[in-house]
């Protein structure tokens, strides 16, 4: 199961497998002001599971002060798991939102599991890549999609990807706030995850008891990825997959409170406990 918690799954939760993560874990500029409502810092945790057992436990901190965002968090396998491989990441990101979309500024990770370790981090200016370091540093393999310098111009990191801001008017829109395609780079890979709303539904959950959107999710890669490997195929033609949002306190903004991946192995699942307001 260590598989599951490579660095790539911080992301697409969107980073569960490698391309999980990225997938799951893991947004174009509207020039609408943002609301100078304010969630405050948002603490969430979700509990996560694969193919009905419970692997790890995520937890997320989302800070919203008018126009800027910052989210950190980190990811963390339970004891019993730790036992065949222990598995720890910790992350965060900031930028600007502007209307329904994000610019951000940096994103850091560092993971470590059994004996690797490894760091990303990445510097933006305007929406582009501008410096970055990725530990430990990847050989190009045979088939790989090579990653050119117009990869990295008007990206996300793979934690602000899982921000979806909306403009004053859409808030509680479903329509709104799922249906949008975000471009991902994630260190090694670029990547578009697209969302399309699926379906709303009230959850509950400690300091959390509302209405919360359901997106699901296509993964689409673009670079830096081997076309013909099984998991690209399969995760390409993966219908199963889905995050839920909630809103972030009384700001513009939604996060995660939810997500669901079917992989080639089984089902992973995370699901908020708490999801609370300070």
């Amino acid at each position: 199961m260590g598989a599951i918690w490579r660095p790539s799954f911080v992301f697409v939760v969107f980073h569960m497998s490698k391309l999980t993560f990225a997938t799951c874990f893991g947004l174009a500029v509207i020039s609408l002001p943002l609301s100078s409502a304010s969630a405050g810092t948002v603490n969430s945790k979700l509990k996560v599971s694969f193919m009905g057992i419970g692997v790890a436990q995520m937890k997320n901190s989302y800070a919203i002060d008018g126009s800027r965002y910052s989210v950190s968090g980190s990811v963390k396998t339970n004891p019993l798991i730790s036992i065949v491989s222990s598995t720890k990441a910790s992350f965060r990101s900031n930028g600007i939102m502007n209307g329904s979309s994000l610019l951000p500024a940096q994103h850091e990770l560092t993971f470590s599991q059994r004996r690797k370790k490894g760091r990303l981090a990445l510097r933006f200016a305007n929406g582009n890549v501008t410096k970055q370091e990725v530990l430990p540093k990847k050989k190009f393999k045979k088939g790989q999609v090579p990653l050119v310098p117009a990869h990295l111009k008007a990206v996300l990191d793979p934690v602000s990807a899982l921000i979806f801001p909306v403009s004053n008017s859409s808030i509680g829109d479903g329509n709104s706030i799922c249906n949008r395609t975000v471009p991902v780079y994630d260190g090694n890979n670029r990547l578009n995850l697209k969302f399309s709303y699926k379906a709303s539904r009230t959850v509950k959950a400690k300091g959390f008891n509302g209405p919360a959107f359901v997106c699901s999710v296509r993964y689409l890669p673009i670079a830096g990825h081997r076309p013909e490997r099984k998991n690209t195929k399969f995760m390409v033609a993966n219908r199963d997959m889905e995050v839920t949002m909630a809103r972030l306190g009384n700001s513009n903004a939604y996060g995660l409170f939810a997500f669901r991946v079917k992989t080639r192995r089984g089902v992973a699942k995370g699901v908020a406990t708490a999801f609370g307001q300070d």
